[in-house]
């Protein structure tokens, strides 16, 4: 008799020996590990969006803001101090914002909108660009 093993319930596989106990109980375990990973990627994608537009919001006018602003903005209750932090760490790393200190103080950490790319110019187009008795800065 030629079973298909995919027909067969967890039960029906332990009654012909199959698998043991032990190896359902591992099953389960790795189920609730990746059910727990997908839940928190999940968590992350959208504390990452509402981040992200507070973000924006508050840096639109090129100002710079801090962690708390955001974390305020997003709610303080809703969302940890960590997630909001991961989530403008994620900004950063794709380039969507910068982080700057204006000291060695780590409460003073600023979060802006990217530089604007600059384009180096020609030297002939600079030296023309000089307006005779203005010091250049």
């Amino acid at each position: 008799m030629s079973t298909n093993i995919h027909s067969l319930t967890v039960k029906e596989l332990l009654d012909a020996k199959v698998i043991k106990a032990e190896d359902v109980a591992r099953f389960e375990k790795r189920l609730a590990r990746l059910a727990k990973k997908e839940a928190k990627e999940a968590r992350a994608a959208d504390v990452l969006a509402q981040v992200g537009e507070a973000f924006h919001e508050l840096t639109k006018e090129g100002n710079p803001t801090k962690h708390r602003a955001i974390w305020e903005k997003v709610g303080r209750e809703a969302h940890s101090r960590d997630e909001v932090l991961d989530a403008l760490r994620t900004l950063r790393d794709n380039g969507e914002a910068r982080t700057y200190k204006l000291s060695n103080n780590n409460f003073q950490i600023f979060w802006a909108q990217p530089l604007p790319a600059v384009e180096e110019a020609d030297a002939d187009a600079e030296a023309l660009a000089v307006i005779p008795g203005v010091d250049e800065v």
